[in-house]
C-alpha cells in the first residue's frame, strides 16, 4: 500500500481502538471473526464534464476508459455487535491512443488516459438486525477517500465522512450474499483540483454486492460488483461534473 494512505491508516487505528472498547462492554460479544479477501477487478471509468472540457479547448463531450489491472482487498473483523471493515482498490486505466493530444477540439483527447487511482473506505459498523430470514444488517460510519493521478495534471484526491449500511446473509455456512451502501454527503477536494481552483466536491455513493462460496475449510471464492458515483462542481460556471467507476471483481478469501 502506498504512502498516500498513511494518515487514513492512523484513522483506522483510532476506529479500531474505540470499537474494541465498545465490544468489551457488550454482554453479547463473541470471539471476533476475521475475513480477508484479495480481489482482482477490471474497472470502467466514465466522466461527464462538458463545461470543463470546453474551458480547456476540447470538445464538450463525455469520456470513458477501462483498466484491466485493478486489485485490492476487502477486510472485516467482527466483535459481537461491533465490526470494523476496510475496502481498498488500486490500479491504472488503459493508455488511450491520442489521449494526450491537446490540439483544440481533438477527437482523440481523453482525460482518463493512464490514470492511477486508489480507493479506500474505512468502516465501523453496529449490528441492528440479526434474523434468520434476512441475515445481519449493520449501520456504518467511516471514512472514504479517492486519490487520482491523471496523466494530464498533478494529483487530486477527494474524501469525506461516509454513512451507510452493510449486510450479510449466509446459508448453513455454504454460501453467503453480502452488500454495502455508503454515502458521502460532503466530498472535500484536495490537491490540484483545489489548488488550481478548478472544482469542488459535492457527494459520492459507494455500492457493492457480492457472494462468498466456500471451497475448502476456511478458504472461499468471492465475486461481485461494485460502483462508485462521485459528484463535483466546476468552479467557473458552477456546472456539475460526475465520475463513475464500476466493475465486477473476483478473488479469494480466508476466514479465521
Amino acid at each position: 500500500m502506498s504512502s498516500k494512505l498513511e494518515y487514513t491508516l492512523a484513522g483506522m487505528v483510532g476506529l479500531a481502538a474505540s470499537s474494541c472498547a465498545m465490544a468489551g462492554d457488550l454482554s453479547t460479544a463473541t470471539d471476533p471473526t476475521f475475513r480477508l479477501a484479495v480481489i482482482f477487478s477490471p474497472h470502467k471509468t466514465e466522466l461527464s464534464a462538458p463545461s470543463f472540457m470546453a474551458s480547456v479547448g476540447q470538445l464538450p463531450k463525455d469520456h470513458s476508459n477501462e483498466g484491466a489491472g485493478y486489485y485490492g482487498f476487502l477486510g472485516e473483523a467482527n466483535f459481537g455487535k461491533v465490526s470494523l471493515g476496510v475496502d481498498y482498490l488500486t490500479g491504472t486505466s488503459n493508455t488511450v491512443a491520442g489521449g494526450l493530444d491537446y490540439t483544440p477540439n481533438s477527437p482523440t483527447f481523453n482525460p482518463l488516459t493512464h490514470v492511477n487511482t486508489e480507493l479506500i473506505s474505512l468502516l465501523a459498523g453496529y449490528n441492528v438486525v440479526d434474523h434468520p430470514a434476512i441475515g445481519k444488517l449493520d449501520v456504518t460510519l467511516g471514512y472514504f477517500r479517492q486519490w487520482d493521478q491523471p496523466s494530464i495534471s498533478p494529483a487530486n484526491w477527494f474524501d469525506g465522512l461516509e454513512i451507510g449500511i452493510k449486510g450479510r446473509r449466509a446459508w448453513d455456512d455454504k454460501f453467503a450474499l453480502t452488500y454495502r451502501i455508503g454515502y458521502v454527503p460532503n466530498l472535500a477536494a484536495h490537491g490540484n483540483a483545489k489548488d488550481a481552483n478548478v472544482m469542488t466536491g459535492k457527494n459520492a455513493w459507494n455500492f457493492r454486492l457480492g457472494a462468498e462460496v466456500p471451497v475448502h475449510k476456511s478458504f472461499s471464492v468471492v465475486a461481485g460488483y461494485e460502483k462508485i458515483v462521485a459528484k463535483y462542481k466546476f468552479v467557473v460556471d458552477d456546472s456539475n461534473i460526475s465520475a463513475t467507476s464500476a466493475g465486477f471483481y473476483l478473488g479469494g478469501m480466508v476466514s479465521f
